[in-house]
């Protein structure tokens, strides 16, 4: 999952209270008549900002913290010399296209619904197109000899 948008975002607040704060304290060199307000702005600004940065860093760790035992979870598996089976290759492969969805990516692979997958077709079996003559008989494997004199039948 990308996160840098969001911390930028964080930052772009952060920077924002920056300025509106400088702002506050250029007012700070006017006349008396400013202080009172100048006080509550400052005090109110840095709240904002603590409060704002609190909420998303509790967020994040959440964030992080399921990301850290999924990753954990998947690390274990590509570690293990066992092979996958097909419904971890499948989860797996669930995975991947969930993050690429997430990240605005077209699908790898298109996972269809049992309603929708296509009939399995039967295989013709071998006999149908044999080059084997009727009542006669079978083709040598080459190197093999047949037991049975090729006169004993007669």
């Amino acid at each position: 999952m990308e996160k840098a948008h969001l911390y930028e975002a964080l930052f772009l607040v952060n920077r924002g209270i920056d300025e509106a704060v400088r702002g506050v304290q250029r007012l700070k060199k006017s006349p008396k008549l400013f202080m009172e307000a100048y006080h509550k702005s400052m005090a109110g600004l840095e709240r904002r900002r603590s409060r704002i940065n609190l909420q998303f860093m509790l967020e994040m760790r959440k964030l992080e913290e399921d990301d850290e035992s999924r990753f954990e979870e998947e690390f274990n598996v590509w570690l293990s010399d066992e092979p996958l089976t097909n419904n971890e290759i499948c989860q797996l492969m669930r995975t991947v296209e969930r993050e690429r969805k997430l990240e605005g990516k077209p699908p790898l692979v298109q996972f269809l619904h049992r309603s929708k997958r296509p009939k399995k077709t039967l295989k013709k079996t071998e006999g149908v197109h044999s080059s084997r003559r009727p009542n006669g008989p079978l083709p040598s494997a080459a190197g093999v000899q047949n037991p049975v004199p090729e006169d004993a039948h007669e």
